[in-house]
């Protein structure tokens, strides 16, 4: 409920509350930090045999995560002034969701190591107790950090499903009653999903992962290669919001990349509900999501080639009709 409602306040009530939450929690995850690295068992348990498969798919994992800040940044930057360098920009974007997660994932191991049994049995239980006398500060940042990806995830669904219908409609503006269903919508959607997984979460949370990333990194791959090689960083903005503008409601070359991207990568596919003839041959390494960026980029670009002619209006600033939300 209180992810839900953040949503609906919109973007500045969500930047305000992960100001605090963000300061919360480098000073709770600092303090774990220091508990495992001062632990005797540490160097008993960091050591052994290296196997390709299982680090294949770690990196795998890791990256499906990343990609899933793709909206998440494009959402969260929106109404940064237009003359914010670019510097900037790519450097606390890599900031957080880079180094931010690679502490979080490197943490996350790390218990996983120590606790054996115990971490698997109860991971929250396990790592809140590690905090010893200030457990419930430990919980409080967690619940915090929750809600903060909870409340991203239900905004950034709306904002997708927003850009989707002002599109086909042209509309300009997206009404409070709308939006709240929406952000309502979407919140119950993924409550019912995460309900249905409980049974099973980890692996249920693994397979989701790997999907994300058989189906986000092909259209990845298409938006890099249309804004550094075809269309070389200067879009017509305004005519983006025209559904009969220049850019048309659908693009088929696009689209027809990104399937083909998709079918392709299928072979290469390993996960326990589906693994590919390659991805057996290759001892079950998971890299359907390498083949699908060369795939659907590498023929989009074939497909487009540099675009002819660039617009001279402004290329970054949303048309006046854009409202913060």
């Amino acid at each position: 409920l209180l992810s839900t409602a953040l949503a609906i306040f919109g973007y500045d009530y969500i930047h305000r509350y992960s100001h605090v939450a963000t300061v919360l929690s480098a000073v709770v995850f600092a303090g774990l930090f220091v508990r495992i690295l001062a632990d005797a068992k540490l160097g008993e348990v960091v050591g052994g045999s290296f196997a390709l498969a299982p680090f294949v798919l770690g990196i795998s994992l890791s990256a499906s995560w990343q990609l899933t800040f793709g909206p998440y940044i494009a959402d969260y930057s929106r109404y940064l002034p237009a003359d914010t360098p670019r510097r900037a920009t790519i450097g606390w974007t890599f900031a957080g969701s880079v180094i931010g997660a690679s502490l979080a994932m490197t943490l996350g191991a790390l218990c996983a190591a120590l606790g054996g049994k115990a971490f698997d049995a109860q991971p929250v239980g396990f790592i809140s107790g590690l905090g010893g006398p200030f457990t419930w500060l430990v919980l409080i940042a967690i619940i915090c950090g929750k809600l903060t990806g909870n409340t991203l995830s239900s905004y950034g669904g709306y904002m997708s499903v927003a850009t989707i219908l002002t599109s086909l409609t042209g509309r300009d503006t997206v009404g409070v009653r709308l939006r709240s269903f929406l952000v309502g919508l979407i919140s119950l959607v993924a409550l019912l999903v995460a309900l249905a997984a409980t049974d099973d979460f980890l692996g249920t949370f693994t397979n989701f992962l790997l999907f994300l990333l058989y189906f986000m990194t092909p259209w990845s791959a298409i938006n890099l290669v249309d804004y550094y090689l075809v269309r070389r960083e200067r879009y017509d903005v305004p005519a983006l919001f025209q559904p009969q503008g220049v850019y048309g409601r659908v693009n088929a070359r696009a689209m027809t990349a990104y399937v083909l991207g998709v079918v392709l990568s299928i072979p290469f596919m390993n996960s326990t509900l589906y693994v590919g003839p390659v991805a057996q041959w290759m001892g079950g390494a998971e890299v359907a999501w390498v083949v699908g960026i060369i795939v659907a980029g590498g023929l989009y670009y074939a497909l487009s080639g540099p675009a002819s002619s660039t617009s001279p209006r402004d290329l970054f600033a949303a048309p006046d009709s854009a409202s913060r939300i």
